[in-house]
C-alpha cells in the first residue's frame, strides 16, 4: 500500500511539475550585493513545498471510488495584523480598577478603606461598595467621584459604556428610580421616577440594565418598563410588560441585554437558557444570540467574547472556583481558564481589563499557612491565567498595602514551594523570599509536579532547616536553609539540597 500511494504520488508530481511555467528570474543590477540573489532561493524553496503539498493533499484526498473529497478545513487563527503576536502574560501592575482581598485599586492606586467588594467597572469609570453599609461609591476619569446619595437595597447599576449610573434609592421609604451621567460635566437623570412598588412578592424592584442610549429598564415580579431618560420628554416610560411580556432582564452587556423567558415563572440564567437582545426606543425586543446557562457572566467591552462561571459552581459555602469559561460571543468553541495551581478564583471578583484580558481576584487552596491573596491576568485569546503581585506601594491614603506579614518559617517555604509547583515566581507574595540559584534548583527538583513544606528545627542563631516533600519523588527528603528576612515572608531560602547530599 505504502509502495503503491508513493508511485501515484511520484506521478502526480511529475506530470503537475511538467505543466508549471517557472518565470525566468530578472535580471539583477551588477552592482548589487550577493544577498540580494539569495532573496529568490527561499522563495522557489517555498514554492517547491507548497505543490508538493497540494499534490498530496489531492492524492491523499481519494477514495475508493476514484473521487476526490474535499480537504478538511483548518483551525482558526488569528490573521488580523493588528492583533498582539506575543504568547506571554503581563505581570505589570493593572490600571483598571480591581480588587483583592477587600482592597480596591484605581489606575494602580489603593483606595482608601476596606472590605470593598461589588465592583463594576466600564469605560474607565467604576461603582463599588464596603462591608455591609449599603453605601455606594464611584469614580471614573476627570471627575471628582464619591458617595452616591441615597439608600439602596439593590446594587445601583452601570451602563455598559460607562457613560450612565442608575439605582433605586430607598431612603424616602418608597421606591425612587433616578441616576445621572458620569461624564465630567454630567448631569442628573431630573425628576426621579415614582410611584413604583417598593416590594412586589417580597422581592424588591430593581434596576436591571442601563443601556448605552441611557435607558434605564427596572422590573420587579409584575413591575416592567424603561425609561428613556434622555428622550428630552421627562419621565418618558414604556411599559416593557405589553411591548416585550414574559421576558426578564438580567443585565446589560456591549453585546445586548441578557434576558430569559418567564412566561413559566420567575426564573434565572441558571435554570433557563439565556439569549442576547436588542431593545428598540418603543420597547420592542429584538432577539440575539442563544448564551449558556451560567451563574455569573461578563461580556467584554467591544461586544465578542465572554467568560462565565458555570451554573451550579457559585452555590454552597464555597469561597472560589477553579476555572472560568470563555468563548466567543456569537458562537464558537469554549475554552476553560484555570486558576494558577494552588489558588483559586475568589467568586464575582473579576472584571475586563481590556477586550482580551480578564482581571480575578485569588484566594489560596494549600492547607498549610494562612490564606493567600493574590490576583490573575488572563488571555482569553491564549486560554491562559498568572497570578501576579499587587506590588503597588502605597495607597492613596499613604499607608503600605503590601507591608511585612507573620508567617512562620514553614509558612513561607509552602509558599514558595506552591509556586515552583505553578511555575509562575511571580505569584509570590515579595519575590526576594528565595534567589536565583535556589529557586533554579527547586524547579528542578519539582520537575513540574507538586509538593509541601515539612516540619523544621532550629539550627540557632535564628535560623531554620526545613524539610521538603516533593510529588516528583515521594521517597526522597528534601531540605532548606531559611534565615530571617525583610521581605514579605520575613524569610529567606539562603540553601537548597537533598537529605543527606
Amino acid at each position: 500500500m505504502t509502495t503503491e500511494l508513493e508511485n501515484v504520488l511520484a506521478r502526480e508530481l511529475h506530470e503537475v511539475a511538467d505543466g508549471v511555467r517557472v518565470p525566468p528570474m530578472p535580471a539583477l543590477p551588477t552592482t548589487e550585493a550577493p544577498s540580494a540573489t539569495r532573496r529568490w532561493q527561499p522563495l522557489l524553496v517555498a514554492a517547491a513545498a507548497v505543490l508538493i503539498v497540494g499534490v498530496a493533499a489531492l492524492v491523499l484526498s481519494q477514495r475508493d471510488g476514484g473521487s476526490v473529497e474535499p480537504a478538511p478545513p483548518g483551525p482558526t487563527r488569528i490573521t488580523d495584523p493588528a492583533a498582539p503576536d506575543d504568547t506571554t502574560i503581563s505581570t505589570a501592575m493593572p490600571t483598571a480598577p480591581f480588587i483583592v482581598d477587600g482592597r480596591l485599586y484605581v489606575d494602580g492606586t489603593e483606595v482608601p478603606g476596606e472590605r470593598w467588594w461589588g465592583l463594576q467597572s466600564h469605560g474607565d469609570v467604576w461603582l463599588a461598595t464596603q462591608g455591609s453599609s449599603g453605601a455606594w461609591w464611584w469614580g471614573g476619569p476627570g471627575v471628582d467621584g464619591g458617595q452616591l446619595e441615597g439608600r439602596f437595597e439593590q446594587p445601583p447599576v452601570l451602563s455598559p459604556n460607562g457613560a450612565f449610573v442608575a439605582y433605586v434609592d430607598v431612603s424616602s421609604g418608597r421606591a425612587e428610580v433616578n441616576g445621572f451621567t458620569t461624564d465630567p460635566s454630567g448631569e442628573g437623570f431630573g425628576l426621579p421616577l415614582t410611584g413604583l412598588p417598593r416590594v412586589e412578592d417580597g422581592i424588591p424592584i430593581r434596576v436591571r440594565a442601563v443601556t448605552d442610549d441611557g435607558d434605564v429598564i427596572v422590573q420587579g415580579t409584575q413591575t416592567s418598563i424603561m425609561w428613556r431618560t434622555q428622550s428630552g420628554t421627562e419621565l418618558d416610560t414604556v411599559d416593557l410588560s405589553t411591548t416585550a411580556p414574559d421576558q426578564i432582564v438580567l443585565q446589560g452587556t456591549a453585546a445586548g441585554l441578557v434576558v430569559v423567558d418567564g412566561s413559566d415563572g420567575p426564573t434565572d440564567a441558571a435554570e433557563t437558557e439565556p439569549s442576547l437582545a436588542t431593545i428598540d426606543p418603543d420597547g420592542t425586543l429584538t432577539p440575539g444570540a442563544a448564551l449558556p446557562t451560567y451563574d455569573a457572566l461578563e461580556v467584554n467591552p467591544a461586544g465578542t467574547w465572554l467568560f462565565r462561571a458555570p451554573a451550579g459552581t457559585l452555590g454552597g459555602d464555597g469561597p472560589s472556583i477553579d476555572s472560568l469559561l470563555t468563548q466567543p460571543v456569537d458562537g464558537g468553541d469554549e475554552v476553560a481558564l484555570d486558576a494558577p495551581e494552588g489558588w483559586g478564583f475568589v467568586a464575582f471578583s473579576w472584571t475586563w481589563e481590556d477586550d482580551e484580558t480578564v482581571l480575578a481576584g485569588l484566594v489560596s487552596q494549600r492547607r498549610a499557612g494562612p490564606v493567600e491573596y493574590r490576583l490573575a491576568r488572563c488571555r482569553v485569546d491564549l486560554g491562559e491565567c498568572r497570578a501576579i503581585p499587587v506590588s503597588e506601594p502605597e495607597s492613596a491614603g499613604g499607608t503600605a498595602t503590601d507591608a511585612p506579614r507573620s508567617f512562620t518559617a514553614e509558612q513561607a517555604l509552602d509558599a514558595v514551594v506552591g509556586a515552583v509547583a505553578s511555575g509562575d515566581r511571580g505569584s509570590l507574595l515579595d519575590q526576594s523570599v528565595i534567589d536565583d540559584p535556589e529557586w533554579s534548583q527547586l524547579v528542578e527538583f519539582a520537575a513540574g509536579q507538586g509538593g509541601s513544606a515539612g516540619t523544621c528545627r532550629d539550627n540557632g542563631g535564628g535560623t531554620k532547616d526545613c524539610e521538603i516533600a516533593l510529588d516528583a519523588d515521594p521517597a526522597t527528603t528534601y531540605y532548606a536553609i531559611l534565615t530571617p528576612g525583610e521581605n514579605g515572608y520575613g524569610w529567606r531560602i539562603t540553601y537548597v539540597s537533598i537529605g543527606g547530599a
